[in-house]
């Protein structure tokens, strides 16, 4: 099983963004078009689509340790703390 950093750094690896909002609020997104693009293999839309729910997983049973994670590899952006690759 992958560690919580391990999934975080490749939910980055294929666009994702991670942040701490001014409200202390832990988000996460990915674009559509970096899963659902037309240039992608299904093999790969599959991956894609797998890293994104595992990730999105481990952020719901472990929020601490991934804002924690925010915090020490996140960069300031306005009253934002933003991991992205």
């Amino acid at each position: 099983m992958a560690s919580i950093i391990d999934t975080a750094r490749a939910f980055l690896a294929i666009g994702g963004r991670v942040w701490i909002g001014p409200d202390n609020s832990l988000g996460a997104m990915l674009d559509a078009d970096r899963i659902f693009s037309c240039d992608l293999s299904d093999a790969e839309t599959e991956r894609r689509q797998a890293t994104g729910r595992a990730f999105l997983s481990a952020k719901a049973a472990d929020p601490h340790t991934v804002a924690t994670l925010v915090r020490e590899y996140g960069q300031p952006r306005g009253p934002f703390v933003v991991w992205e690759a």
